[in-house]
C-alpha cells in the first residue's frame, strides 16, 4: 500500500489543511516516514523539479531549489506542506505538491546513541536488535561484544524505547531483561528503537583514544569513563592524571584506588602524555626514555639503565627549554626532594668522572637542542 500527501500553496491554505488533516485520518499507521524510505515527490507542472528520493540517514531528504527538508516525525502530507513553503518563493502561481511514500525496506531504526539503520530479521528481539548495534559501532575500543560492550558505552540501557506507528510500547530495561533470560518485545519492520544517554556527563580528556565527552551511570566509576573514551594510549602517562570536580583538582593514578570512585556529572578527568625524555653521556643505554609513572631525572637514569663505572654524578647537565642546569645527584643522598622533575624534551647528560670536558657535551647534545631551541626562541 502507499501513501499519499498532496497540498497546494499559499492562496488555498485553508483547503490544504483540511485536506492533509483527512489524508492523515486515512493513511495506514505506518506512513510516519523513516530513514531509508522512498519517496515520490511530484511538483505538478514543473517535471524538473519532481522526482523519486530516498530519506538518509538524519531522515532528511534534497530536492531542487527546496534544498534539504527534514522529514523527522512526518507523514506524506506534512512533508508535502514543508516542500510547498521552501519552493514558495520561486514560484508566482502557487505549487501543488503530491509526495507518495513509494517503498520502504525491511528495517528497524534507531535514534539516540549510534542512530542509523538495522536490517529487519523475523523474530528479531529488542535484545537482539541492540546486540547487532554492539557489533557494529555501537560499543567503544576494547568494551568487548555484543549487549556487554554496548552497556560499557553511552547508552543507557536501562532505559531503552519502541516507538511503533508513532506511539511508544513502553520503556525496558534491557539489562535486566537479559539477566532474566528474556530478550524482550519481537519487533516488526519500520519500529524505532529509541537510546538515551547515561545520566552523567565526563569530559575524559588528553591522551587517551577518543578525547571528549563520555556518559555514565551511578555506578560507573571514572575508570569507566576513561575505558569509554577508548582508554589510554600507549604514550600516555600512568601517574599524574587529574581530576577537576566542581573547581577542586586532584591528581590520581592509574592503579589509585580513587580511580574506581563513582563518576560524578560534571567531572573533567586530564590523563597527560608520559614525557619523552633524552639521556646520553656515561650511562648504560643512551637514547631516548619515556617516563611513564616517575618524571624525575634519577627516574630518567634508571631508564637509561643506571650511571656506568666512570659517570660522574655530581655534575649532571639537565637542558631544559634551552636553559642549562648541573645538578649533584651525590647530595640526593641527604636530600631526595631536591631530585629535579623533567618534562617532555628535556635533555640529560652523565659526564665522565675523570674529566669533564664541556666541549665534549656540547658536542654530544648539540644535535639534540636545535629542535628545541627551535621549539622555544629566545626572545
Amino acid at each position: 500500500m502507499r501513501s499519499l500527501g498532496f497540498v497546494f500553496g499559499r492562496p488555498l491554505v485553508g483547503t490544504c489543511v483540511a485536506f492533509a488533516l483527512w489524508s492523515a485520518s486515512a493513511l495506514p499507521a505506518f506512513a510516519f516516514v523513516h530513514a531509508g524510505d522512498q519517496l515520490q515527490v511530484t511538483v505538478y507542472n514543473h517535471p524538473d523539479l519532481s522526482e523519486k528520493v530516498v530519506v538518509d540517514a538524519s531522515e532528511a531528504i534534497s530536492l531542487p531549489l527546496a534544498g534539504r527538508i527534514d522529514v523527522r516525525g512526518l507523514e506524506p502530507p506534512a512533508i508535502a506542506r514543508r516542500i510547498a513553503v521552501a519552493l514558495d518563493p520561486y514560484f508566482k502561481s502557487p505549487p501543488a505538491v503530491a509526495v507518495i511514500l513509494d517503498s520502504r525496506p525491511d528495517s528497524l531504526f534507531v535514534s539516540g546513541g549510534p542512530g542509523g539503520v538495522l536490517k529487519y530479521e523475523p523474530g528479531e528481539t529488542l535484545s537482539g536488535a541492540l546486540a547487532s548495534i554492539a557489533a557494529a559501532d555501537g560499543a567503544p575500543a576494547g568494551a568487548g561484544s555484543g549487549l556487554h560492550g554496548l552497556e560499557r558505552s553511552r547508552i543507557d540501557l536501562h532505559d531503552v524505547s519502541v516507538i511503533r506507528d508513532g506511539a511508544s510500547l513502553g520503556t525496558f530495561d534491557v539489562i535486566q531483561m537479559s539477566a532474566n533470560g528474556r530478550g524482550g518485545p519481537e519487533l516488526q519492520p519500520g519500529d524505532t528503537i529509541a537510546l538515551v544517554d547515561k545520566p552523567h556527563a565526563v569530559r575524559v580528556l588528553g591522551d587517551v583514544v577518543e578525547p571528549g565527552t563520555t556518559f555514565v551511570s551511578d555506578d560507573e566509576s571514572l575508570s569507566d569513563a576513561i575505558q569509554q573514551a577508548g582508554g589510554v594510549r600507549e604514550t600516555a602517562a600512568s601517574t599524574d592524571i587529574t581530576l577537576d570536580r566542581g573547581g577542586a583538582v586532584t591528581t590520581l593514578a592509574l592503579g589509585d584506588p580513587q580511580i574506581r570512585a563513582q563518576a560524578r556529572d560534571g567531572d573533567v578527568i586530564t590523563v597527560p602524555t608520559a614525557p619523552r625524555v633524552s639521556v646520553t653521556g656515561f650511562v648504560a643505554k643512551p637514547g631516548a626514555v619515556i617516563l611513564k609513572s616517575n618524571f624525575t631525572l634519577l627516574s630518567a637514569i634508571a631508564e637509561a639503565g643506571g650511571p656506568v663505572k666512570q659517570s660522574d654524578l655530581s655534575k649532571v647537565l639537565v637542558v631544559h627549554d634551552g636553559a642549562e642546569t648541573t645538578v649533584n645527584l651525590t647530595a640526593f643522598k641527604r636530600d631526595i626532594s631536591q631530585n629535579p622533575k623533567l618534562a617532555d624534551g628535556d635533555l640529560v647528560f652523565v659526564p665522565d668522572s675523570h674529566r669533564v670536558d664541556f666541549s665534549t657535551v656540547i658536542n654530544t647534545i648539540a644535535p639534540l637542542l636545535t629542535p628545541i631551541f627551535y621549539l622555544f626562541p629566545r626572545s
